[in-house]
């Protein structure tokens, strides 16, 4: 198969769309606020050099203390230039149908914001002979308490179990948390990420080809320091993943893949039912994940 010829070129151009809006989720003020501290019941302002903390503007929560050079970055003014970004990276016939997904944690201190095109994707075909269709997604998380910097990455979105994969990250740190961020940095990480997709598309091809046996993706898991309850629980849904696609690299990544992009039954997140928890533990899911991948033993068994 021509995956080069595959890709791009799923919907036609489209004369008008309109981009998705980002709800409260996401898209709120922050401000930055002085701390205190109480002596004999009485209350004191400390001064700024030793802190300040973050609160919403529209409901006053506080959402994380920082230091004195820390810069709030709002998403609304990020996801503009996200937007202007695509536009100029992108054909128009990927331009249509874009979805929008939102995630939070905490009441936002943790933010992810992701856009999928459904005009730009290409078809896997698995080892069992069914395929699969792998749309271009980009995106951004933010944080408001101090913990990261703006961090950009793309990769795609398996509409087969809706998984979303993701290879390789673009970080932009600064002191003032967004300083250099422009819609040509958006644009420019864009056009080279949407470049790379179809080298991923091949890559990924040659993993959904590539047999596999238990014993071996149970020891790579092993050999990148996953033990115990949770290598019985991947191979179980390895073997899930293997019965639509066959056992090779491509189901262990979807098993990898299923583990960083959902709360399940199988992989719960320890006290969600009483903590706003879920969007950045399956962040930190992620890059465990992408450690995985990266390591010595998947990418001998995936070559």
């Amino acid at each position: 198969m021509n995956i080069q010829n595959n890709v791009f070129n799923i919907s036609k151009a489209r004369p008008m769309f309109s981009w998705p809006e980002l709800t409260e989720k996401t898209d709120f003020e922050a401000e930055l606020t002085p701390l205190f501290t109480e002596r004999n019941r009485v209350a004191y302002k400390l001064d700024k050099t030793i802190g300040r903390a973050v609160t919403r503007s529209d409901n006053g929560r506080a959402l994380g203390v920082v230091g004195a050079r820390y810069g709030i970055a709002p998403n609304g003014p990020i996801y503009q230039m996200m937007k202007e970004g695509a536009e100029k990276a992108l054909p128009p016939h990927a331009l249509g149908g874009v979805e929008l997904k939102e995630q939070s944690s905490y009441n936002g201190q943790y933010t992810r914001i992701e856009l999928v095109f459904n005009g730009l994707g290409a078809d896997i075909r698995q080892l069992n002979g069914s395929s699969t269709q792998l749309l271009f997604k980009i995106g951004l998380t933010n944080s408001f308490n101090g913990s990261g910097a703006v961090r950009l990455f793309a990769g795609a979105l398996d509409l087969f179990c809706t998984n979303g994969c993701t290879m390789g990250e673009y970080t932009k740190k600064a002191a003032r948390h967004t300083s250099g961020f422009t819609p040509e940095i958006f644009a420019g990480f864009i056009e080279e990420q949407c470049a790379e997709y179809v080298t991923r598309v091949q890559t990924w091809q040659r993993w959904a080809s590539n047999e596999i046996a238990p014993s071996r993706a149970e020891s790579i898991l092993e050999g990148a320091g996953m033990s115990g309850r949770r290598v019985r629980q991947m191979m179980e849904q390895f073997e899930q993943e293997a019965r639509d696609r066959g056992r090779s690299i491509w189901a262990l990544y979807s098993a990898l893949t299923n583990y960083s992009s959902h709360e399940s039954e199988r992989f719960g997140v320890r006290n969600s039912g009483n903590v706003d928890n879920v969007a950045v533990t399956l962040d930190a899911r992620e890059r465990e994940i992408g450690r995985i991948v990266a390591s010595e033993r998947f990418q001998r068994a995936a070559a």
